[in-house]
């Protein structure tokens, strides 16, 4: 039987993986998911391991990780509220081409592999979806792939930042924060450089007023200057 529709998550009804549905197929869909918390840096799953279980974030921030050739991890995506986790192997019924770890406290909500498989054939909406999904993470990995071979370390590092303030920014008084813990070893796996080189860079922001730096914590006081930094129509690094 389906959950009381008023006790289920409202990021159920948010989820892209459900768009187009009515809400009583989503309450219906929802009863085959079950609740799971995982504490700051505690591993959803690990790359290549076999795919049995995949999420829907309902709060908290993840990170995917993937260790490259040379044994250094890279962070491909921070992913939050309504984004479905680790369901891209289904359609190669292979293992996770990449870990997930928590980046804060997470409420995600949990479905076997099979029966996601079997909601598809049910309800050809989320099968759209799905493809959908696919898609866009391979155009997102593509778009990254450029990025780290023709733009520079200080526009990677912008364009990181501009794009964790859309992901998980929280308007703030002083500008928008990233709500979330964000580390310059994180930034550092984001954008392929080092810790050296990102604290060097955010610094020089910081002395010109684009940003403001704290433990873990990062305000975008001028998201405009950065998305000019990203695209090569500013530098003000020193």
């Amino acid at each position: 039987m389906p959950k009381d529709k008023h006790k289920i998550h409202p990021a159920f009804f948010k989820a892209e993986i459900f768009d187009g549905m009515s809400n009583e197929d989503i309450a219906q869909v929802s009863s085959y998911f079950k609740q799971r918390e995982f504490q700051r840096d505690e591993y959803l799953f690990h790359e290549r391991e076999a795919a049995r279980t995949f999420y829907i974030i309902m709060d908290g921030q993840v990170k995917i990780l993937q260790t490259s050739a040379e044994g250094f991890e890279v962070i491909l995506h921070v992913l939050g509220e309504g984004e479905l986790i680790g369901a891209l192997p289904l359609l190669a019924e292979g293992t996770y081409p990449a870990a997930a770890q928590a980046l804060t406290h997470v409420v995600a909500y949990a479905i076997a592999a099979e029966d996601f498989s079997d909601l598809l054939s049910l309800y050809p909406p989320m099968c759209v979806n799905m493809l959908r999904f696919a898609t866009r993470v391979l155009q997102a990995s593509l778009t990254k792939l450029r990025e780290m071979a023709t733009e520079r370390v200080e526009q990677r590092i912008a364009r990181a930042t501009a794009r964790l303030a859309d992901q998980i920014g929280k308007a703030t008084d002083e500008g928008i924060l990233l709500d979330a813990p964000i580390s310059r070893q994180d930034l550092a796996e984001m954008t392929g450089t080092t810790v050296f080189a990102v604290s060097r860079i955010l610094r020089s922001w910081e002395r010109k007023h684009i940003i403001s730096l704290g433990r873990e914590q990062v305000i975008v006081k001028q998201k405009h200057e950065l998305m000019s930094i990203a695209n090569g129509l500013s530098r003000v690094h020193t």
